[in-house]
């Protein structure tokens, strides 16, 4: 029997908040890099164990006690091995490299890969037990090259890898919802909240025949979508009987026949031409809810070309939302403006939505939790939000990977070690001394940010530290091995809690959503739309569609 919404997030809520795993979030490595800490109580089943181990900077072979226990982690992903390990008979069956790690390590380890929620691409989160209803979105997942074809080569112009393999999925997964589900086949108008770069945009634009809102609280990033965008307009311009603001395109569906049929005969064509218009606002719930009526409203590239005897008496324009990567609290403020899109009279309603967040540590305090199954049972603090984005399953998947979860690990580690050297004992900072380097007015001074060639080996490091905050030769002295350990186990702990952490932030507004949508005839539900490993860690959409169960 498939594990209900609220079982679930009561499993989330009560690992979390569990003694030892609570106290991996009470402290920061800096804190455990300082001569003065001392590890709480409940550590006590590890911190021996941690301190112990090979340590070796040239150690390529997984040897090093973190690795270990990622290694753990990927093998409970991969089994049925969960908390029951603990047991006698369980650890006589495990692999010998695991046996050694602390029974409460690896309750914790198994417990969180367990509880997170599966993110291979096409799967569906949310509802828990999916039905055929959500066969559509599964297509990407065994289909995986398909949607390379729905988007043109110019169109991935100036992209990253990532960025294009997002964009490619995104506006492919648009397509087939648009193109498949009835409730969606008048649907032709799109408010990209957060377009940055307008890549998302334009590929709506171009390649699906979209009018598209692209908004954004940066004028630098609309200009500069405004400028890429340059090239385009310009070839549309030449063309034959093209404009500047629009391009025609072909859209196959199901429900109209403006134009004909597709060649295979089986599909009727609708002929459209999509605009685009870049919008550089603050954008909140009442923002979004105002910037999309005025498009609407406006005369400029969203013209209604249906005869006037179609246009009267039609209800408000559907509006389809849709974020790549809407930081901390923009996607709340997302949801929040479809679900509470007033129902009196309006030129504009919302239709559907697909979302991705990111971002969490910009979260501001009231956007979680925001369902009442979850207000007043959890709360996290600025460690638990920084977490959630790890990855640790994407740790040891290639060399690369693996050096790259190194060299990020190295990062944290040592700069941990230095705290005692950045916080003086009797900080003096109206001496003037230029030897204090960028002092605050506590006396700590800020080392900021350093490249990764500065974590090549500890002599290069101090070196780069000494010369940034002015210090003496000999004046950082590497801390014992144990300690190093130590932190490197703290921290890759805190990691694997992190995916437990971003499941609870995503049901919570998946709840939350059909708390706040009961009864208006709308379906939520969480999709993989990424394959994290291209590089896209927040691969989860929340998609928001018209409860028609019979619309594929």
């Amino acid at each position: 029997m498939a594990q209900t919404a609220a079982d679930h997030l009561d499993s989330l809520v009560n690992f979390l908040s569990d003694p030892l795993v609570s106290s991996l979030f009470a402290s920061h490595p800096n804190d455990l890099g300082t001569a003065s800490f001392q590890p709480p109580g409940e550590w006590d089943s590890w911190w021996s164990w941690a301190a112990g181990g090979t340590h070796s900077e040239e150690d390529s072979d997984g040897g090093e006690l973190w690795t270990r226990l990622i290694q753990y982690y990927d093998f409970c992903r991969s089994s049925d091995t969960s908390a029951s390990a603990t047991m006698v008979d369980e650890i006589e069956r495990l692999p010998v490299p695991f046996q050694g790690i602390p029974p409460s390590l690896r309750s914790l380890i198994g417990t969180a890969s367990h509880l997170a929620v599966k993110r291979e691409p096409g799967h569906v989160i949310y509802p828990p037990s999916s039905d055929d209803m959500s066969q559509l979105h599964v297509r990407q997942k065994d289909r995986p090259g398909d949607g390379m074809h729905s988007v043109s080569a110019n169109a991935l112009r100036g992209m990253s890898p990532k960025k294009a393999h997002e964009v490619v999925q995104m506006s492919s997964f648009i397509g087939e919802l648009l193109g498949n589900c009835s409730a969606l086949s008048d649907v032709d108008h799109v408010v990209d909240v957060g377009a940055g770069q307008g890549y998302l945009s334009r590929a709506l634009r171009d390649e699906l025949g979209l009018h598209v809102l692209a908004l954004d609280y940066s004028d630098i990033q609309t200009q500069g979508a405004a400028k890429r965008d340059t090239p385009t307009k310009q070839k549309r311009r030449a063309a034959p009987g093209g404009s500047e603001e629009s391009t025609s395109i072909s859209r196959q569906t199901g429900h109209h026949a403006d134009t004909g049929r597709s060649q295979d005969g089986n599909e009727e064509v609708k002929t459209q031409r999509g605009s685009l218009t870049y919008v550089t606002a603050k954008i909140d719930a009442d923002t979004l809810r105002q910037s999309t009526r005025a498009w609407v409203e406006s005369d400029g590239t969203v013209v209604d070309r249906r005869p006037s005897e179609e246009q009267t008496g039609r209800g408000p324009k559907p509006v389809l939302f849709v974020a790549l990567h809407a930081c901390g609290s923009l996607t709340p403020d997302i949801l929040r403006a479809f679900a509470g899109q007033p129902s009196a009279k309006v030129c504009w309603t919302p239709r559907a939505a697909v979302v991705v967040g990111c971002c969490y540590n910009m979260l501001r305090a009231e956007d979680f939790p925001l369902s009442h199954a979850l207000r007043s049972r959890v709360a996290l603090n600025p460690n638990h939000l920084q977490l959630a984005a790890q990855l640790p399953a994407q740790w040891m998947r290639s060399e690369d990977t693996l050096r790259d979860a190194r060299l990020a690990l190295r990062k944290v580690v040592w700069r941990a070690l230095i705290q005692d050297v950045l916080q003086p004992p009797h900080p003096n900072p109206s001496s003037g001394d230029p030897g204090s380097g960028s002092a605050e007015a506590a006396g700590k001074q800020r080392l900021g940010r350093l490249n990764d060639s500065a974590y090549a080996d500890w002599e290069t490091f101090a070196d780069r530290v000494r010369t940034r905050l002015g210090m003496r030769e000999g004046s950082l002295v590497r801390a014992d091995r144990a300690t190093e350990r130590r932190i490197e186990v703290f921290h890759t702990l805190r990691c694997i809690v992190g995916p437990v952490i971003e499941s609870l932030i995503m049901l919570d507004r998946a709840v939350w959503l059909e708390e706040e949508l009961q009864g208006t005839g709308f379906r939520v539900e969480l999709v993989n739309l990424f394959d994290q490993a291209s590089g896209s860690g927040r691969n989860v959409a929340v998609v928001i569609l018209p409860d028609d169960r019979t619309r594929w």
